[in-house]
């Protein structure tokens, strides 16, 4: 996976660089998160092999059902989006 294509699909979510990165189970200071998304994104630091297997796995769970999985839930629900980041 290119960092392009990495942004893109992070974009394609409607998400921010933290937002993305608490998906994907980034934890710790937000601003962290950030640049570590950005790093990636503008190819600064290499995607991890499963980072990029979780992004390719989400990308194609929401093309199958239309919506993000809620993985903090903890059950299949869709994920909901604050207003802010709704298109």
């Amino acid at each position: 996976m290119t960092p392009m294509e990495f942004s893109e699909i992070r974009k394609s979510f409607g998400m921010g660089r933290k937002e993305f990165g608490d998906l994907l189970g980034y934890t710790g200071h937000g601003r962290n998160i950030w640049i570590t998304i950005k790093r990636y994104e503008t190819g600064e630091r290499d995607i991890p092999p499963m980072v990029e297997r979780v992004v390719l796995l989400l990308s194609w769970f929401k093309s199958d059902f239309g919506y993000l999985p809620d993985l903090g839930r903890g059950e299949r629900a869709p994920l909901e989006l604050p207003a802010e980041f709704v298109e």
